[in-house]
């Protein structure tokens, strides 16, 4: 038999049955088989065509027609609507925005989900996160994305652990095409809820306005396509441009304030919600080490007044929930034949995106001092304060040049800190195909993908300069240390002056690139042309073996204000990091057709795949395989199940990025009352629990992260088992259900908040030596208190649960309707049965299924893990 084209494989496998044919008609489908115009098809998660509509895999399929109806250029929110999809890095994430858009399957991470561009991978986005950024895909040409949800790392190599995301692209487009859309939010703020805790709420929130209409964006995309006067081969090239306006949370009454969930009927259950604020308040908190916990008088006077929580931050509402964006993408997909033999193909995408994140403002952080210091020092005859002031904060030691050390809070209101994002995108890629005879065929290419990286971040404070504004000579009023300082004035309700905030606030910047280079090579052969198949079988046992090499690498660097940990609102230092890894692999998959056309087994096929892989850092070889089989009783039903053994090598960060302190999301339990005992063996003395333990600011306690060069690869097993129902009684519908279940071991993990967890509720001695408190007040925050998150090889991560697909297509003529065409409906739904983390070896275990917050989260933006998700739509066909 002779092979197929990669244009008749491509269209082909848009008729993948047993997935979520989103937006495809049965229609188009029949058309398409109708045509005979192809006899194999090759299906994301193998590399060998295949005849019949199944995968062995479970895989859910976005089709063109489904993109256009979702109006969307916004390939993160297409594939957020799919429920085996959590949310990740995007165009909604503002605080700790990487400026990329990631996807992250089952929960499991963006680092465990790998992404292709027709099979080829997309190369890494940041160099702080180096997982594929999806602004690089071209939404206009996307003709299908394939969503293969379990391990896949036997055909495609490292992070396919949670699955695969493979973007199939239109690369025979002919003619000219031009697209517009503009579209925008119309919210009508009536969320009774959210308004009430509003107004009950201990400090001022303006309401925002009844109605709004805001986040406008608009998208504009060229395309044109030519085919070879021969027919042989077509270029197509595109170019398109993306503009998106912000929308600050101050405009929608649900996210106006900082909502926070409290004990109500029942201690243990969170069912009370309030507007929680952040203690470090724009009135200035004062704690110093002598004792007292005030403020500055709301009425303007130099005098303090005991903090309370009306005097609470609320720092909502300076942050986005869209972040303002403009995104550039050109680029061209060519490929010529020459001979059956020859077929030259070549690649080239780029993308520019530029984006704003904004967060609330900065300042002065209980726990975080200037130097390694967890409190800033005040001198005790500053001419800034008035005598009671001096009084209540020096006690006798008012009047004097003591130096009174204080954990401070102050909030530099007006000023949000703005992160100012940019990456440039290059992707290469040349290659050949072709058909060898006698069964065989071949594919080599070779790919380039760099990413060039800039971050400027304004309005930040720094620490020092703080520190230096807060010591002020009584008889010249100016800042001891002389020089360019000017003293600040927090003392005071509106005491700051711009001189004084053009003298702290101080800037940060980072730049940096990614690079990955793939080299492979593969060959695929029909072994039934040599009549080597089973007995019980027509067709032959299909084969597919190569070779491939990859390396990546990164640079960051940062500044010295990057570097020293000197801006107070980066919870510590970010240091630059450089380094690389290659691996050379090779690989191998088998389709064994063992019995059909038999009584009960009208399709019995098998399928097993190898791949071996050689790093040259401490992950050193690594072994991937997958057995999987697929049984069609009858042409009705389907039975299909697999296993396979995936891994993930530690990236560039986790194994180089030096060690240093930044903040995670968390609280402390022993801030809230947790036992003695507990909080005894976390490190806190009966001192410090006795005169209560700060608790960590905004929500944000902190740890020293970092890479660790030693780290091994983590190891997973992934299990399906389902079941196709395409029944001839129902014509147009197709049902199916699967089981799934994955297993990370040799987890890569850097969990403070579930380390902090598992000490004190689980009462877990490895996890306790891991928490380090500030020796003076026990806070797990500052440069001195912190949780150790240097990345290690430990615990495990579990999910498991079933996914639903379901399509049917129906002619409207059908039910007395007249010619009115059809309708189409479309069903995804997962069902999450189990998400189970244990974050050290031997400890204990959290099963997150159903729940969120700052232990459980599908994300580093504390994502919830629903047990139930799905998708329905309905529409004409």
């Amino acid at each position: 038999m002779k092979s197929n084209t990669m244009r008749e494989r491509l269209l082909a496998s848009s008729m993948i049955c047993g997935a979520a044919l989103l937006g495809l008609s049965n229609q188009a489908l029949a058309q398409t088989s109708d045509a005979n115009e192809v006899t194999e098809l090759v299906v994301t998660g193998s590399r060998i065509p295949q005849q019949n509509l199944n995968s062995v895999s479970p895989v859910t399929a976005i089709s063109e027609s489904e993109i256009k109806l979702q109006g969307t250029s916004n390939v993160e929110a297409l594939l957020n609507n799919l429920p085996q999809v959590f949310a990740d890095h995007g165009g909604g994430v503002s605080n700790g925005s990487s400026g990329t858009a990631t996807v992250n399957l089952r929960g499991l991470g963006s680092t465990r989900t790998l992404v292709l561009v027709d099979g080829r991978r997309l190369m890494p986005g940041d160099p702080g996160l180096p997982v594929p950024d999806l602004n690089n895909i071209p939404a206009a040409l996307v003709q299908r994305v394939d969503v293969l949800t379990g391990g896949a790392s036997a055909v495609y190599g490292s992070d396919a652990i949670g699955g695969v995301v493979n973007f199939i692209m239109n690369r025979d487009f002919e003619g000219i095409r031009f697209d517009s859309q503009y579209s925008f939010y119309q919210h009508n703020n009536s969320n009774a809820i959210a308004q009430a805790t509003i107004k009950s709420a201990p400090f001022a929130i303006p309401l925002p306005k009844k109605n709004v209409r805001d986040g406008e964006t608009t998208d504009v995309t060229f395309v044109v396509g030519v085919n070879a006067p021969d027919g042989r081969g077509n270029v197509t090239a595109y170019g398109g441009y993306r503009h998106t306006e912000g929308v600050l949370q101050s405009q929608r009454d649900y996210t106006a304030c900082s909502l926070a969930s409290t004990s109500g009927a029942s201690p243990t259950i969170y069912d009370t919600r309030v507007c929680a604020g952040s203690s470090n308040s724009a009135f200035g908190r004062f704690r110093p080490t002598s004792g007292g916990n005030f403020s500055v008088n709301p009425n303007g006077t130099r005098t303090f007044v005991n903090f309370s929580n009306a005097l609470r931050f609320n720092y909502a509402p300076q942050n986005y929930i869209q972040r303002p964006d403009d995104r550039y993408t050109a680029g061209y997909f060519a490929h010529y034949k020459f001979s059956d033999m020859l077929e030259l193909f070549s690649d080239f995408m780029f993308a520019d995106d530029h984006t704003r994140a904004q967060i609330a403002s900065s300042g002065l952080f209980q726990g975080g001092g200037a130097n390694g210091s967890s409190t800033i020092g005040i001198n005790c005859n500053n001419p800034l304060m008035s005598a009671s002031q001096q009084a209540q904060l020096c006690g006798a030691n008012a009047g004097t040049a003591f130096v009174q050390q204080s954990l401070l809070g102050f909030r530099f209101a007006g000023l949000p800190r703005i992160d100012d994002l940019r990456h440039t995108n290059y992707r290469f890629v040349v290659g050949a195909r072709g058909d060898l005879g006698e069964g065989w065929s071949y594919e080599a290419y070779g790919q380039y993908g760099t990413t060039i990286y800039s971050e400027h971040y304004e309005n930040d404070v720094s620490l020092i300069k703080a520190q230096n504004a807060l010591l002020v000579d009584p008889l010249t009023g100016q800042c001891t240390v002389g020089g360019a300082c000017v003293p600040l004035d927090i003392f005071r309700l509106g005491g700051l002056t711009p001189a004084a905030l053009g003298y702290v606030v101080t800037p940060g910047f980072k730049t940096g690139e990614t690079v990955e280079k793939v080299a492979s090579f593969n060959i695929t052969g029909d072994l039934g042309q040599y009549g080597v198949k089973s007995p019980m079988a027509s067709d032959g046992i299909g084969i597919n073996v190569g070779a491939e090499y990859r390396s990546e690498s990164l640079n960051l660097i940062t500044d010295a204000e990057f570097t020293s940990g000197d801006l107070s609102g980066q919870g510590g230092p970010t240091i630059g990091n450089s380094g690389s890894f290659d691996v050379y692999e090779l690989f191998g998959e088998a389709r064994i057709p063992l019995a059909q056309d038999l009584p009960l087994i009208k399709d019995l096929t098998a399928e097993i795949g190898y791949r071996f892989s050689d790093y040259n850092t401490a992950a050193n070889t690594t072994q991937t395989y997958k057995a999987g089989l697929n049984w069609a009783i009858v042409d009705d039903v389907k039975v299909r199940a697999s296993y396979n053994r995936a891994v993930r090598a530690p990236n560039v960060v986790e194994l180089f990025t030096p060690a240093a302190s930044g903040n995670y999301s968390g609280v402390d339990p022993c801030a809230g009352g947790a036992p003695l005992a507990a909080c005894l063996r976390s490190g806190a003395t009966a001192a410090q629990y006795a005169a209560g333990i700060p608790q960590c600011p905004a929500a944000q306690c902190n740890a020293v992260t970092g890479g660790n060069p030693n780290l091994r690869a983590e190891k997973a097993d992934t299990y399906t088992v389902g079941v196709v129902v395409q029944p001839r009684f129902i014509p147009g519908l197709s049902v199916t259900v699967d089981y799934y279940e994955i297993k990370v071991a040799n987890l890569i993990s850097s969990l403070p908040a579930l380390t902090v967890t598992d000490c004190i509720t689980n009462g877990n001695l490895a996890a306790c030596s891991k928490i380090h408190r500030d020796p003076g007040t026990g806070i797990i925050f500052g440069n001195v208190g912190f949780v150790d998150g240097i990345g290690v090889n430990t615990g495990y991560l579990k999910t498991a649960g079933v996914d639903v697909n379901a399509n049917y297509r129906t002619d409207l003529s059908d039910w007395g309707m007249g010619e009115w065409g059809g309708l189409s409906l479309a069903f995804v739904g997962t069902y999450t049965d189990k998400y189970v983390t244990q974050p050290s070896t031997g400890g204990g275990t959290f099963d997150c299924a159903g729940k969120f917050g700052v232990v459980c989260s599908s994300n580093a933006q504390g994502g919830p893990i629903p047990k139930w998700r799905h998708q329905l739509r309905a529409f004409e066909a």
